[in-house]
Parts: C-alpha cells; sequence; structure tokens
C-alpha cells in the first residue's frame, strides 16, 4: 500500500509592515487541521481472479475470493503567512491541513459470480470488511497524526529571507519537515492495517465462507 504526499502551497496571505516596536520574526503561531475522507469503494467485477490478481500485483493468500485495493493518501496544504520589515521578510506558516483518504478504493469479485447470486453476496460481504477497516483507520488514527504534526510545527522556527523568490524554498522545507516526520506513523497505520486485513484471511474463515454456498 503506497502513500502519496503531496505538498500544496496557498500563499493567500498578503505582506504586512511590522512595527520596529515589536519583537520581529521570534514566533510562529499555526492552526493545525486534519481531515479524514474515507471515499466509497468502487466494485470491479468485468475480471477473473487470476487477472485481477495479476494486473493489482497483489500479495494474496490461495483462499483469496475477491480483493480489497486501498491505497491511502495524504495531503499537506500548508499557507504562509509574510510578514516584512524593512528588506526583510518574515516567513512563518499561518495554517497546515493535513487530508487522509482513499481516492483509490477498489473491490474485485471474479466475474464468474452474478451480482444475484449467493457466492457473490458473499464475497462482497468479506471484502466489505476489508473496506471497513481501512475506513475506521483513517479516524481511529486521526489523533496520532494531529499530534505528530502539531509537535512537528511546535519545532519550526521562523525564517527571515529577503526576497521573494527565497520565500517558496522557505515553506518547501517546512512541509519538507513535516512529510518526514509523518512517514513512521504512516507506516504504522500501513502495519495495523495488514495485521487487521490478515485476521480474517484464514483458512478457518476461507471454509467458513465457501460452506455457505455451493457453486464455487
Amino acid at each position: 500500500m503506497r502513500k502519496l504526499l503531496i505538498f500544496l502551497f496557498c500563499f493567500l496571505v498578503l505582506p504586512v509592515f511590522a512595527q520596529n516596536a515589536t519583537p520581529f520574526c521570534t514566533r510562529m503561531s499555526t492552526r493545525i487541521q486534519v481531515k479524514t475522507r474515507p471515499g466509497n469503494p468502487k466494485y470491479v467485477t468485468q475480471y477473473s481472479k487470476e487477472q485481477f490478481l495479476k494486473m493489482t500485483q497483489a500479495n494474496f493468500s490461495p483462499y483469496t475470493l475477491g480483493l480489497t485495493v486501498a491505497k491511502p493518501d495524504v495531503t499537506i496544504e500548508v499557507k504562509p503567512k509574510l510578514t516584512q520589515q524593512l528588506e526583510q521578510i518574515c516567513v512563518t506558516l499561518s495554517d497546515v491541513t493535513i487530508e487522509m483518504n482513499y481516492p483509490t478504493l477498489l473491490v474485485y469479485i471474479d466475474k464468474k459470480y452474478v451480482p444475484s447470486s449467493c457466492e457473490y453476496q458473499t464475497i462482497k460481504e468479506h471484502e466489505d470488511y476489508h473496506v471497513a477497516v481501512a475506513s475506521q483507520a483513517l479516524a481511529f488514527f486521526k489523533k496520532d497524526v494531529e499530534k505528530v504534526v502539531t509537535d512537528t510545527v511546535m519545532n519550526l522556527s521562523p525564517k527571515i529571507v529577503y526576497n521573494r523568490g527565497e520565500i517558496k524554498p522557505a515553506v518547501s522545507k517546512y512541509t519538507a519537515t513535516i512529510a518526514s516526520a509523518l512517514q513512521p506513523v504512516l507506516d504504522h497505520i500501513k502495519a495495523k492495517l495488514d495485521e487487521k486485513n490478515a485476521a480474517i484471511d484464514t483458512p478457518e474463515m476461507y471454509q467458513a465462507t465457501t460452506a455457505v454456498c455451493n457453486n464455487w
């Protein structure tokens, strides 16, 4: 399950001129939001099991009847705040928004089973469990992600630059720092998802599932 980090830079805050009597570029006040958008699964039924396993290059067991492909996407959106004093421009972050979602959430079911069949409905029920695991993981780990981002931002320092061409590299460095801090927790989420999914992809579950219908 691959994780994709997309960096969006939104320069929406216009520079303001600081008064000489106030400290310049000494603190960063940042609002942090973490959003989740699980999305809806798309059921794909035009391929055989052999075809969709080959297409997805997924790890599977001999007990695979269907396949859920959930590829999470973590987007980091930052909004800088710019404050200018004489020739100096102070770059800080006014907002950091993290969105965790599943732009790819596909459920493959062998084309030989028509939707009205017992076999199709049994496979769908099993795969819907995997869909629920993926969706619930976003909400479950939301606080962990929020804590990592909050702690990371608290340790960032304002950056003084001397021309507008230096603003984007400064913001990019902030974003890269946040992304790097997030990677361990994202790896942890993946490991837990694999663990939860493996818990029902067992010989016992396969036997119980196939016992429900007659035409496998």
